[in-house]
Parts: C-alpha cells; structure tokens; sequence
C-alpha cells in the first residue's frame, strides 16, 4: 500500500521538475520577512502580524462596544 502513494509523489515530482526545467513555473525567492504563510503557522509580534494582515488586505471587523 505504502508503494502506491510514493509511486504517486515520484509522478508529481517529476511532473513539477519537468515544468520548472521548461520555465512554464517560475519559483522566486521570497525573503523570511515577506513570509505571508507566517501568518497561519507562526506566533507573529503585533508589528509583522499587522503588517501581513495589511499585504492581505485583510480588515478588523471586530470593533468594541
């Protein structure tokens, strides 16, 4: 059983590297600190939670009585 999921990920692998090796996808680097996924996997300071909050055009709807 094992055999056939890894059979599936070594299709896709090469599949993806043929694509990349063509230039049909383009992988740029994305520096630590424009990170957005962090958002959803990281405790982030108030600062750099804003500020990804802000590049996702995100907004507060929660306002206090």
């Amino acid at each position: 059983m094992q055999h056939d999921r890894t059979k599936h990920i070594e299709v896709d692998r090469h599949f993806i590297k043929e694509k990349l090796d063509s230039g049909l996808i383009c992988t740029p680097y994305v520096s630590s600190q424009d990170q957005i996924a962090d958002i959803l996997t990281k405790g982030l300071g108030s600062h750099n939670f804003e500020k990804i909050v802000s590049k996702l055009g995100m907004e507060n709807t929660y306002s206090p009585a």
